[in-house]
Parts: structure tokens; C-alpha cells; sequence
């Protein structure tokens, strides 16, 4: 998160006000794989967040067990990735996006990958959050 200084204070502005999540549109995230239910260790965990809305993309956040928030990656809305450190690739993560879905891989889940997966977008100048998707091992 430190590398992404921009992000905190869009992620502040979220979390501490509540008419900025805009009440009258929703994104949701799910398991891309509708069979999952509890990830386990050292799998292959598919995230998918759903917009319906134009935008400019979408960002990719973790919130530890602590409560910290860490930044995974932002996806355009051409589909092309920026990771921690302002790489275009991630030796763990994956992502991108068809149509209105943009999704999230992570190749093999790690107790540090245990969390509430969630994602934003800025729409019209508006902030937009999903609720989280909890990855916890069993």
C-alpha cells in the first residue's frame, strides 16, 4: 500500500463516507467458480467483480484479518493491469476483464492471501465499493 499513495486517500474517502458509495448502484464479487465455497491452502482461487456501469476501471483491494488494506491491482478498461510497485505483472496474482466482469486470480493461496477481497471503481466522479468476498481457510 505504501507504493500507492494515490489509492489511500480514494480508500479513506470510502470508508469513512457513507454517500459516497453511492446508494442507488451496486457491484458485487463472487467466487468465479459458483462451486467454491471455502478456498484452501495452496489452491487456485477466481475472483470476479461485476459492474454495470461505464467506467474507467477497477481496482482490486485486500483487507487483512488486521484490518489493513492492500492494494492487489488496477485493471483498465482496456484490461491492462497495474500491480504493486507499478508492474504490469505479478509473479501470484492474474487479472482483467470481460465485458462488465473484471476478475482476479490469485495461482496459489497463502495464509498472507487470507482476507476480504473486495473491489472499487471511480464512475462520474463518484466512488464506487463492492461488498467483500471473505477468503478464510476452513
Amino acid at each position: 500500500m505504501a507504493r500507492s499513495p494515490a489509492l489511500l486517500p480514494l480508500l479513506a474517502l470510502g470508508l469513512c463516507c457513507a454517500g459516497i458509495h453511492g446508494q442507488s448502484y451496486k457491484m458485487t464479487v463472487k467466487f468465479r467458480d459458483s462451486s467454491t465455497t471455502h478456498p484452501r491452502l495452496g489452491q487456485q482461487l477466481k475472483l470476479e467483480c461485476v459492474t454495470h456501469k461505464e467506467d474507467s476501471g477497477v481496482f482490486w483491494v485486500r483487507q487483512s484479518k488486521g484490518g489493513t488494506l492492500h492494494f492487489i491491482v488496477f485493471i483498465n478498461s482496456l484490461s491492462r493491469t497495474t500491480f504493486e510497485g507499478n508492474k504490469k505483472t505479478s509473479t501470484h496474482f492474474k487479472a482483467g476483464k470481460d465485458r462488465r466482469s473484471y476478475w482476479l486470480v490469485v495461482d496459489t493461496l497463502t495464509p498472507q492471501d487470507e482476507g476480504n477481497y473486495f473491489c472499487l471503481m471511480n464512475s462520474n466522479q463518484m466512488l464506487y465499493f463492492s461488498p467483500g468476498q471473505p477468503v478464510f481457510f476452513p
